[in-house]
């Protein structure tokens, strides 16, 4: 029987899922349920709401495998599933049967320092300081941190997530950066950048606990 890991290519993976094979399936699951829940605990802070609206996306995959299209990124698909069917569960509690995706209205995406351990290579004053320029920052914005540092989307994945066009998506990360540089009084932007991807790294590290 053929073996999947969280190594394997996602494309090839889910064109087995696609075929019916529930090893593949298996695998993505566990490859990208950590992303996907620190993902919609954002949008939506109920732990059992998340895991239920991950939980019937897969499903929803998996019964409909036989009609699924081929994607050029899975994880960006799956983020973006998942986003919405968190989404709509947030309007049917709230009683409002409409959603809008892209409005900022319906999600915070703020970030609490103790999702960041201590790092060696940043102080406690430094990582509070990112923290607090992240969480002055549009809730795009943060959204569009997450995505880029955390998930490591592509610009092109990245304007799928936030339905914007891939330019608009370079002038908000060039922006973001900005502001946090400024926040910090950071020299460069490549150094504010790889700070932040500094402290992301660390929050990374648990994608596959």
């Amino acid at each position: 029987m053929e073996q999947f890991t969280e190594y394997s290519d996602d494309k090839i993976v889910w064109q087995g899922l696609k075929a019916g094979n529930k090893n593949c399936f298996n695998s993505l699951f566990r490859k990208y349920y950590s992303e996907l829940y620190y993902y919609g605990i954002k949008i939506l802070p109920e732990p059992e709401t998340v895991k239920e609206s991950i939980q019937e996306v897969f499903m929803r995959i998996w019964e409909t495998r036989d009609r699924l299209a081929s994607v050029e990124n899975v994880k960006s698909y799956l983020i973006v599933s998942v986003k919405r069917m968190i989404l709509v569960q947030k309007g049917k509690t709230s009683g409002n049967g409409h959603v809008e995706i892209g409005s900022a209205e319906n999600y915070s995406f703020y970030f609490e320092l103790n999702e960041f351990e201590k790092h060696d290579e940043i102080t406690e004053d430094v990582r509070k300081m990112i923290l607090a320029g992240i969480n002055s920052l549009t809730r795009k914005q943060r959204e569009l941190i997450m995505l880029y540092f955390y998930h490591e989307l592509s610009y092109t994945e990245i304007s799928t997530v936030l339905e914007i066009s891939v330019p608009a998506v370079r002038n908000l990360m060039y922006r973001t950066l900005i502001h946090l540089r400024e926040s910090l009084g950071e020299k460069s932007i490549n150094s504010m950048k790889d700070r932040v991807f500094l402290l992301f790294s660390v929050v990374s590290e648990k994608k596959a606990e």
